[in-house]
């Protein structure tokens, strides 16, 4: 089979034309095109080569409004309205027809108080109430300083935190705060507290310090606490800094915490994935014990272009159909991992004057929708998909399950296993059917063919194998695969001749599914495979 993958770039942000790295494996190559246009995804080209390999397309999902979908796990970054860096009144109708569910929204302190101790909200009311008559749920992420009360500090005062400042100014913080939860009360439950502590640039002009975190989370939440019983109380910190958390929590950070939130970015999601998930939930259980303090993935993205000496340290630039994989991938490891919450940042590309506390960094368009013209990009579909998918109709799921490359990579002909032990099953269900998952979690800086001749072995679950489907993430497209090869053997089943990419596809049965998916064909001729 030859599964071609063809990119057609975007030109323009500055960018240079590709030059592609091409992986070749014996006479073996998966490609799917995957591909946006400047304002809008384009239909996609797939198969050709091997004739024998049928992936007959049957439909497409169905993707659903945020007011439609009553239950997920997936956000949305809804920051920086307190610098006013994008229309929000562009955005609100977009936003809803992804079925995201929640937006973390940045308070704003600065732009609140403009005169001591007289408090404007109508910004952020039109923002919570624009997104709650849309059905999606709010969050607060509450901060930032306020030149009021820290005259050194740059004109946002982004990262000034007012418990360096002395005791004007955390007074002045817990009246703000105080008069943000009495206000929001019933709109808003969810509140994390400071952005990011643990690096320099949010802990201005101070150096990051767990302890002072720790004492500035519990002021601010007993003052949030007073106006509002039910709020949800949460931290948070850069990446997933487990030290910084130990003493933080050591030193009592964790006594209102419903929530703890960590902000890791990285070019694999997949490194330190369930390492740093265990410590986080360890750390919980061993300093707040009979607590069921909920771990978010509160802040995480991938921009579809990289700066130039960016943290990341990128070598290859981003594209907008890299972004896309890289949430995917994020995605479906969060919620196989039972995060609570999982937000994407950002909803709109930040614009050049975007600043941090210590100084300019140019941005990387991290949003799902472009700045300027507010057209949708790749990344804003893939969300949408996910969102469908993975509703209150999914749940994870113990199910043993294994994969290998046997019939698409010979072990005659291979140097290493490594591929194989690398590959990514995640398992769920849906509609009571079972869901898998699947991906080689390859850089996503690379542009990566994939393979062929997948072999998926699982536990005997007869409800897949009477009319298995494969879902491809990137384009929607469901595909019955007539050249499957699905056999039984004792207690285990095997597929054989999927196809495998650096992005996850879904297998499951067309039952889990058949309520999100839009058909091609009349649903009776979709006759049962079963098992051979």
């Amino acid at each position: 089979m030859h599964w071609r993958f063809e990119k057609r770039v975007r030109q323009g942000d500055g960018m240079e034309k590709n030059a592609y790295l091409k992986l070749e494996i014996a006479c073996v190559a998966l490609a799917m095109c995957c591909c946006a246009s400047a304002h809008a995804e384009n239909s996609m080209s797939y198969f050709a080569g091997d004739a024998s390999i049928k992936l007959e397309e049957i439909g497409s999902l169905k993707v659903r409004s945020s007011n439609q979908i009553k239950q997920s796990r997936f956000s949305i970054g809804f920051e920086c309205l307190d610098r006013k860096y994008f229309d929000p009144d562009r955005v609100y109708d977009k936003l809803a027809k992804t079925g995201v569910k929640y937006a973390r929204c940045q308070t704003g302190w600065n732009r609140c108080e403009t005169k001591k101790g007289v408090y404007d909200f109508a910004w952020l009311d039109s923002v919570v109430d624009n997104l709650r008559a849309r059905g999606i749920e709010p969050w607060f992420n509450v901060g930032f300083g306020n030149k009021l009360y820290m005259p050194d500090a740059p004109e946002a005062a982004v990262g000034y935190c007012p418990i360096n400042y002395g005791a004007e100014a955390l007074e002045a913080w817990k009246n703000y705060v105080g008069a943000l939860a009495k206000h929001f009360k019933g709109r808003v439950a969810g509140y994390e507290l400071w952005n990011e502590p643990n690096i320099r640039n949010f802990w201005a002009p101070k150096k990051p310090d767990p302890k002072e975190y720790a004492k500035f989370v519990n002021i601010t939440a007993q003052e949030i606490l007073k106006e509002d019983a039910n709020a949800k109380i949460g931290a948070c910190v850069s990446g997933s800094m487990i030290e910084f958390t130990v003493d933080f929590f050591k030193a009592g950070g964790g006594k209102y915490l419903k929530f703890f939130s960590i902000h890791p970015y990285r070019t694999m999601s997949e490194i330190g994935h369930d390492a740093e998930t265990k410590a986080m939930r360890a750390a919980f259980k061993k300093y707040e014990p009979g607590k069921d303090i909920e771990l978010w993935n509160g802040e995480s993205g991938f921009g579809s272009y990289f700066p130039p000496k960016h943290f990341l340290k990128t070598w290859h630039r981003g594209s907008e159909q890299n972004q896309s994989k890289w949430l995917l991938r994020r995605f479906v490891l969060d919620r196989a991992a039972d995060y609570a919450v999982s937000s994407f940042f950002q909803c709109v590309d930040l614009p050049d004057t975007y600043s941090t506390a210590i100084g300019r960094q140019l941005p990387c368009k991290h949003g799902i929708i472009r700045a300027g013209d507010y057209t949708e990009k790749h990344a804003y579909y893939a969300l949408s998909r996910i969102c469908s998918v993975f509703d209150e109709h999914a749940a994870t799921a113990d199910i043993y399950a294994v994969g290998d490359l046997f019939d698409g990579f010979p072990q005659w002909q291979r140097v290493s296993r490594v591929t194989d032990a690398s590959i990514i099953i995640k398992t769920f269900t849906r509609n009571s059917y079972p869901l898998f998952a699947y991906w080689i979690p390859e850089d996503p800086q690379f542009d990566y063919d994939g393979l062929n001749g997948f072999r998926l072995s699982f536990l005997d679950f007869d409800r897949l194998t009477k009319n298995p489907v494969l879902i491809d993430m990137m384009t929607g497209r469901v595909f019955r695969c007539s050249s499957f090869s699905i056999s039984k053997e004792g207690g285990t089943v095997r597929v054989s001749k999927l196809p495998i990419s650096n992005y996850p596809l879904l297998l499951t049965d067309f039952d889990a599914v058949k309520d999100i998916v839009a058909l091609n064909i009349p649903e009776k001729k979709l006759s049962p495979k079963g098992v051979k």
